[in-house]
C-alpha cells in the first residue's frame, strides 16, 4: 500500500514538472512571436510618426505662417505619372515660362483679343464722327460729256442742210446746304457721344480682362499649393497602409484596418491626380487669356502670397459706393447712349423742317461754230430779203452751206448762281413724326438702362465687400481649424502606437487635417480675389492699384 502511494506521488511530481515546462516553453514562444511581431512592426511605425512630422514640417514649407502661402514646385518623383514620355507636372506642355502677377496684367493689356476688338470698335466710331463733318462742306459735282452731231436737217421750206459738228458739255456744280433742321449738327453731336461711349465700353472690358486676369493668376497659384498639400496626403497614407500589412502579417492587426487604409490611399491618390491635371487646366486657362501659346506651361514666380490689402478696411461702404458712381465706366458709356438718344430724337425732327440750299455752277460748252463776222453777215441776208420762220431761214441755210469751212472748235462759259427752299412732307408728315415718337422712346430706354445700371453697380460693390469680409474672417477661422486638426493628427498617432488607438481615427485625422490645409489656402487665395473683384466695382482697378504694397481707398 505505501509503495503503491510512492509511486503515485512520484507520477504526480513529474506530471507537475512537464506542466511547468511546456508552460516555460509556452511563454517563452510567446515571448519571441511578440518580439518578432513588434520588431518588424517598429519600422513601420517610425515611419508614420516621420511622415506625419515632415507632414507638419511641410505646413512650414507650404505656409510660412498663418498668413503666407508658399508656392513652389514639387518634386517630380512625389507626382504620378500620367501618360509615357510626359512630365507628370507640365503633362502636355513643351516648355516652362515663370510669370508674375504683374507680368499677368501687362501682358493681359498688350495681348488680349477683346481688348484689340474693343480698340478697333473705338476706331470704327472715331472714323465715323470724321465722315459727318463732310456734312458741314459744300458739295462739289464735275460731268464731262462728249458727242458728235452727225447727219442731215431738212427744214420746212424742203431744203437740207447737212450738220456735222461735235459737241463738249463740262458742268461743274457746287452746293451747298445752308440749313436742314439741324441734321447736320445732330448727326455729327451723336456721333461724339456715340465714339465717346465706345471708348468707356472700352474701359469696361479693360477693367474686367484685368480682373479676369489676376483671378486666374491667383487660382494657378492656389492649384500650386493644393498640389502640394495632395502630396503630403498621399504620402501619410501610403505609410499608413505599410505599417497595416506588416502588423496585418504577424496577427497584430485586421485585414479591415489593412482595407480601409489602401481605401485612403487610393482616395489621395485619385485627389492627386485630378490636382495635377487642375494645376495644369489653370495655366492653360491663363495662357489662353493672355492670347500666348498653350504649349508653354506657366509657373508662378511670386512664391509668397498673401492676404493681400488693396481697400482701407476703414472705409464705409457707402463712400464706396459714391467712388464707384464717379469712376464706373459702364455708367459714363450710358450717359453717352442716354445723350446720342436725344441727338436722334432732332435728327428724326430734321425732315419736318425746310431746307435751304445755295447752288452755283459753272458749264463750259464746246462745238464747231461760226466766227462773228460769218455769223452776222448771215443775219443780215435774213434780214433783207430772205423768207424766215423762227430760227431758221433759207437764207440762213444757204448761208450755212457756203460758209462750212469757216467753222471752228470753240469753248464758252455760262455761269449761274442761286438759292433755293424746298419743304418736302413724306406722307403729309406722318411718317417723320412716328419716327419722331419712336426716337423719343429709344431715348427713354436709354434712360432706364442707366438706372438699371446704376443699382447693378451700388449691388457689386456691396457684394464684393460682402465677400472681402467673409474671406477675412474665414482666414481666422481656418488657422483655428488648422491647429485643431494637426493636434488630433498627432494624438491619433499617439494613440495608435500605444494600442489605445485606431487606424480609422488616424485615417479620419489625416483627411481633417488635410481638408483644413486646403481650406486654408482657398481663404488666403479667395480674400484676394474678393480685393480685386471689389476694386473692379469701385472702378479703380488698374495695374499700379493691383500690385500697390499700401490699401486705397480714392
Amino acid at each position: 500500500m505505501k509503495s503503491k502511494n510512492r509511486k503515485s506521488k512520484l507520477n504526480l511530481e513529474l506530471l507537475l514538472c512537464g506542466a511547468a515546462l511546456l508552460l516555460s516553453q509556452t511563454q517563452a514562444l510567446s515571448a519571441e512571436k511578440t518580439r518578432l511581431a513588434a520588431a518588424p512592426a517598429a519600422a513601420p511605425v517610425n515611419r508614420m510618426e516621420s511622415i506625419a512630422e515632415r507632414a507638419l514640417e511641410s505646413e512650414g514649407a507650404i505656409f510660412i505662417d498663418q498668413n503666407k502661402v508658399s508656392i513652389k514646385a514639387p518634386l517630380l518623383t512625389a507626382l504620378i505619372e500620367l501618360h509615357e514620355n510626359q512630365s507628370p507636372y507640365n503633362i502636355d506642355a513643351s516648355g516652362e515660362r515663370p510669370i508674375t502677377l504683374k507680368d499677368v496684367l501687362i501682358t493681359e493689356l498688350a495681348n488680349n483679343l477683346d481688348i484689340k476688338i474693343a480698340d478697333a470698335k473705338v476706331q470704327a466710331s472715331r472714323y465715323n464722327l470724321r465722315s459727318t463733318y463732310g456734312n458741314f462742306l459744300p458739295t462739289l459735282s464735275n460731268l464731262y460729256n462728249y458727242q458728235t452731231i452727225t447727219g442731215q436737217y431738212a427744214s420746212p421750206f424742203g431744203l437740207l442742210s447737212n450738220i456735222r459738228s461735235p459737241n463738249m458739255t463740262i458742268p461743274t456744280t457746287l452746293s451747298w446746304t445752308f440749313f436742314n433742321g439741324g441734321q447736320n449738327l445732330y448727326t455729327t453731336l451723336q456721333a461724339k457721344h456715340q465714339l465717346k461711349a465706345q471708348r468707356f465700353d472700352m474701359m469696361r472690358t479693360t477693367n474686367d480682362l484685368l480682373l479676369e486676369g489676376a483671378n486666374l493668376y491667383y487660382q494657378l497659384a492656389l492649384q500650386d499649393v493644393l498640389l502640394q498639400i495632395r502630396i503630403k496626403a498621399l504620402e501619410t497614407s501610403e505609410a499608413l497602409l505599410e505599417k497595416n500589412q506588416v502588423q496585418f502579417k504577424y496577427g497584430a492587426n485586421t485585414q479591415l484596418d489593412v482595407f480601409q487604409a489602401e481605401t485612403q490611399m487610393a482616395r489621395d491618390k485619385q485627389a492627386l491626380i485630378s490636382q495635377q491635371i487642375a494645376r495644369r487646366k489653370a495655366a492653360v486657362a491663363l495662357s489662353t487669356n493672355l492670347n500666348l501659346s498653350s504649349e508653354t506651361d506657366l509657373l508662378v514666380t511670386d512664391r509668397v502670397i498673401s492676404p493681400m490689402r488693396l481697400i482701407d478696411d476703414k472705409a464705409k461702404v457707402a463712400d464706396l459706393v459714391q467712388v464707384a458712381i464717379d469712376n464706373r465706366p459702364e455708367l459714363k458709356k450710358w450717359e453717352q447712349q442716354r445723350l446720342a438718344a436725344k441727338d436722334a430724337i432732332r435728327i428724326a425732327f430734321a425732315p419736318l423742317m425746310p431746307q435751304v440750299t445755295g447752288t452755283g455752277s459753272l458749264a463750259t460748252t464746246g462745238a464747231k461754230v461760226q466766227s462773228l463776222a460769218s455769223a452776222g453777215s448771215g443775219v443780215s441776208s435774213a434780214g433783207t430779203g430772205a423768207f424766215g420762220a423762227g430760227a431758221f431761214s433759207t437764207s440762213t441755210v444757204a448761208s450755212q452751206g457756203a460758209s462750212n469751212n469757216d467753222k471752228k472748235f470753240n469753248l464758252a462759259e455760262i455761269y449761274q448762281i442761286g438759292i433755293g427752299i424746298q419743304w418736302n412732307l413724306g406722307g403729309m408728315g406722318l411718317t417723320d413724326t412716328a419716327k419722331v415718337q419712336s426716337a423719343k422712346w429709344q431715348a427713354r430706354q436709354a434712360q432706364l438702362e442707366f438706372a438699371r445700371e446704376l443699382t447693378w453697380v451700388c449691388k457689386s460693390v456691396r457684394d464684393s465687400y460682402l465677400d472681402s469680409l467673409d474671406a477675412e474672417n474665414l482666414i481666422a477661422a481656418t488657422n483655428l481649424e488648422v491647429n485643431s486638426a494637426r493636434q488630433q493628427l498627432k494624438v491619433a498617432i499617439i494613440r495608435l502606437d500605444e494600442g489605445v488607438g485606431t487606424d480609422l481615427d488616424v485615417v479620419n485625422a489625416q483627411r481633417d487635417y488635410t481638408n483644413a490645409l486646403i481650406n486654408k489656402a482657398q481663404a488666403i487665395i479667395q480674400f484676394n480675389i474678393a480685393q480685386v473683384k471689389l476694386l473692379r466695382a469701385m472702378g479703380r482697378i488698374s495695374v499700379d492699384n493691383l500690385i500697390t504694397n499700401k490699401p486705397i481707398f480714392r
